[in-house]
């Protein structure tokens, strides 16, 4: 009789401990948000869109939450190029890059000049809202020859969580 109560005794302290050990129902634990916090637009730029001519796309950033998000950004006069990633393709591939394009995405190919990279960056915060429009000129990232369709996709990794946002895509129709 004695052992059976010491038995009762010890399994209810261990129910109570296992009990006590056991995580939070879910709906009751705070979400972790894997949403950037903001949404990026790109305008083509009016057509026709002629081989040998600037060809300035528009993109739009647009904090999408209801308080501040806090965006890393280089200082300097190619910001507006550093901010995204730029994928131009024709026909499945990309196209031909610029100097200038290696040179800020760190794919410098043997041949290329050395350059010293300077600036710094900042970290600055954006209220709800439209944050920013920047204008790009394609033609300084990308080696554009000749006519045809070429489709854009920008991109920019989001600096809290590293997940990365991706704007519409562009198709561009580019003629002689």
């Amino acid at each position: 009789m004695r052992w059976s109560k010491w038995f009762v005794l010890a399994t209810v302290l261990s129910g109570i401990c296992c009990v006590a050990q056991t995580s939070p129902d879910a709906a009751t634990q705070k979400p972790t948000s894997t949403d950037p916090g903001f949404t990026i637009t790109v305008a083509p730029p009016a057509s026709p869109i002629r081989v040998g001519s600037p060809i300035k796309v528009t993109i739009t950033v647009k904090n999408v939450t209801n308080s501040d998000i806090y965006w890393n950004s280089d200082r300097g006069p190619d910001t507006v190029y550093k901010a995204f990633r730029l994928l131009l393709r024709k026909d499945g591939r990309e196209v031909e890059t610029t100097f200038f394009h290696r040179k800020i995405t760190g794919r410098n190919r043997p041949g290329d000049p050395n350059e010293v990279g300077s600036g710094s960056s900042i970290l600055l915060p954006h209220p709800p809202g439209t944050m920013f429009v920047m204008t790009i000129d394609l033609k300084r990232l990308y080696e554009i020859t000749e006519p045809g369709e070429y489709t854009l996709d920008v991109s920019r990794i989001e600096d809290g969580n590293k997940t990365t946002v991706h704007a519409n895509i562009v198709t561009l129709k580019i003629v002689p």
